[in-house]
């Protein structure tokens, strides 16, 4: 009775730690995943930030505001950004099915407890900075550029099913509907909530690469 009771813990053991193992490399494979789209989207948030800058800048100075090189700024402000779609398919069958105890590491245990908190606090800082951009900053534009006359998403214009938009007829003077204290109120805002997205994404590219390292140090 005895040896039976041992070699059904036995055979226990082997099909956790197989578990275990299954779980880690399809972990491994959703962590890769997410490195690699958030490098992505911090790379087009940041081209974003450093136009916000710029047309900061631009709106500061005295030199008469060249069109194109606006329309450019307000291109890369409104049309690099984009969202940020992480997978957590492996993270949600080890949490659904209560299965986080087969995870041996404790502190690989504690890194992936907290994966809801770092996407969850992303996802806040997100939505902050794109409520900010179509409800406060755009809006910020309409008396003030041509908007029909800044550059498609290039998703957009590899389309070639689509029409084309043609450029808007209408004449604005940038020298003197950008060069407002209100506008470059509302431009510096939008340079803050894109800033705590950047930082939120570093925190969370962080804490994606410390749980990926425990992850690979689990595989055998």
């Amino acid at each position: 009775m005895l040896l039976a009771l041992q070699i059904n813990s036995w055979n226990n053991d082997r099909f956790e730690a197989k578990k275990e193992q299954l779980f880690s490399t399809n972990l491994q494979s959703d962590f890769k995943t997410n490195l690699t789209e958030l490098t992505s989207v911090y790379q087009g948030t940041l081209k974003s930030y450093k136009a916000t800058i710029n047309l900061l800048e631009a709106i500061k100075g005295d030199p008469p505001l060249i069109k194109a090189d606006i329309n450019m700024m307000l291109n890369d402000i409104i049309n690099k950004l984009s969202s940020l779609n992480l997978i957590s398919g492996s993270l949600d069958e080890i949490t659904n099915t209560g299965s986080l105890y087969i995870i041996t590491d404790s502190e690989l245990k504690k890194l992936i407890s907290n994966w809801p908190y770092n996407e969850d606090d992303t996802a806040d800082d997100i939505k902050i900075m794109f409520d900010n951009l179509m409800e406060v900053f755009i809006p910020s534009l309409f008396d003030k550029a041509t908007l029909r006359n800044i550059p498609l998403p290039a998703l957009f214009e590899e389309d070639t099913s689509l029409p084309k938009v043609s450029n808007s007829v209408f004449t604005i003077d940038y020298n003197t509907s950008l060069r407002t204290l209100e506008f470059e109120n509302q431009v510096y805002n939008n340079a803050l909530n894109v800033l705590y997205t950047l930082n939120q994404y570093k925190r969370l590219e962080q804490y994606q690469r410390n749980t990926l390292e425990r992850i690979e140090a689990n595989i055998k």
